[in-house]
């Protein structure tokens, strides 16, 4: 008992300190209405995992932004999507009567998006999902816009970026077959030797082959391989197998570019890479540079307001709700006209990267970061 009620305190907690305390997004009488729907609880229970908390700070405070400069308000419809399919279908009963309802943003994970495309897509206005990588979710409805591009686009994008940008011809790839490492090795391949370029050297783990150490077994392969390739992609599944892949390939002594995924990124391992890491590029959907005033100024207001820093989470809540938000503006709040120029093809540039929309409605375009002089900067923004 105690537990529970400890756990609903936390709740109460977060919910009272971040959700609640920003202004500036409430319903009016003559606002244009969002409906934000992410998942807050489980099924109803405590659920303290905070992404979808500082998804909706974001959301919020692009909102309370514009609202501040223009007289065509937006307002916010907030509710919680329990992560439950049923549930999802019973909020329907309340949404459908929101009035001057213009569009849906949810949901963070890819599931609660499909929930929530399978309920509300019949209703014809704009569903964007902030945050969920699934490669079918544009394809369940022609309302769904994908603002995270997906796995295969990741793949395509840093093919282009080795071929088109870098001029390499032939690549070797090194991946785990388990997890999405696969999917974006794949992805890679297929792109890269449609441009033109060859894959003359492929080897593949498993995760149990890392733990056992079994990497360090291919380093004489890329040794003898070296010679006839220009470059290595080398996406991982998970952060921590960053480590191991580090760790495992010390001795590989490899001076030609290597490209990785946004996992590489997220480890800690670059205080002390291995060698052959030490001017990796990665693709990433999230890059800021701290240093700049304007940001600074945003992130210092973000936090007064939310105790939240105005990073990863809050901007992706933050981009895609900017990014609708002057789509709606900019075709008079008539959302047929919106999808038809998205269709046509859009390009909004976030604060964190950008947004760029095909007919395929999902987002085709990631930053390309290099690791040099000790630290990730930005190398280019490319769409494909």
């Amino acid at each position: 008992m105690l537990l529970k009620i400890f756990k609903l305190v936390i709740l109460s907690g977060i919910l009272f300190c971040g959700v609640y305390a920003q202004t500036g997004y409430e319903v009016q009488e003559d606002s244009y209405n969002i409906a934000v729907l992410l998942p807050f609880t489980d099924k109803g229970k405590p659920y303290l995992e905070r992404r979808s908390y500082q998804v909706l700070e974001g959301i919020k405070y692009a909102v309370h932004l514009h609202n501040k400069t223009s007289d065509k308000k937006i307002g916010l419809f907030i509710r919680d999507t329990r992560a439950d399919s049923s549930w999802i279908a019973e909020l329907k009963k309340e949404v459908q009567h929101f009035r001057n309802l213009k569009g849906i943003i949810g949901s963070t994970t890819s599931q609660d998006s499909k929930d929530l495309i399978s309920v509300f897509a019949d209703m014809g206005l704009p569903i964007i999902s902030p945050t969920a990588t699934d490669e079918t979710l544009p394809q369940l409805a022609p309302v769904v816009l994908q603002a995270n591009p997906t796995f295969s686009t990741r793949g395509k994008i840093m093919a282009n970026f080795a071929k088109n940008f870098q001029g390499n011809s032939r690549i070797g790839i090194i991946y785990n077959k388990d997890g999405y490492s696969a999917l974006l090795a794949e992805s890679f391949k297929e792109e890269f030797e449609r441009l033109g370029g060859k894959v003359t050297f492929t080897k593949t783990y498993t995760t149990k082959e890392l733990r056992d150490e079994k990497l360090k077994s291919m380093v004489k392969d890329v040794d003898k391989a070296s010679d006839n390739i220009d470059g290595l992609y080398i996406p991982i599944s998970d952060v921590n197998h960053a480590h191991a892949v580090s760790d495992q390939f010390e001795e590989l002594v490899f001076t030609k570019h290597v490209y990785g995924n946004q996992d590489w990124l997220l480890s800690d391992i670059f205080g002390n890479p291995a060698p052959f890491l030490s001017a990796i590029y990665v693709d990433s959907d999230y890059f800021v540079d701290i240093s700049e005033p304007g940001y600074q100024k945003l992130n210092t207001e973000f936090y007064g307001i939310t105790r939240f820093l105005f990073d990863r989470n809050p901007l992706y809540g933050y981009d895609a709700a900017t990014m609708f938000i002057k789509l709606l503006e900019k075709n008079n709040f008539d959302t047929s006209a919106l999808m038809n120029e998205i269709a046509g093809g859009t390009d909004h540039d976030g604060l964190k990267g950008k947004i760029v929309f095909d007919a395929r409605r999902t987002n085709l375009s990631l930053n390309i970061l290099q690791y040099t002089l000790g630290r990730f900067s930005l190398f280019f923004k490319l769409k494909i």
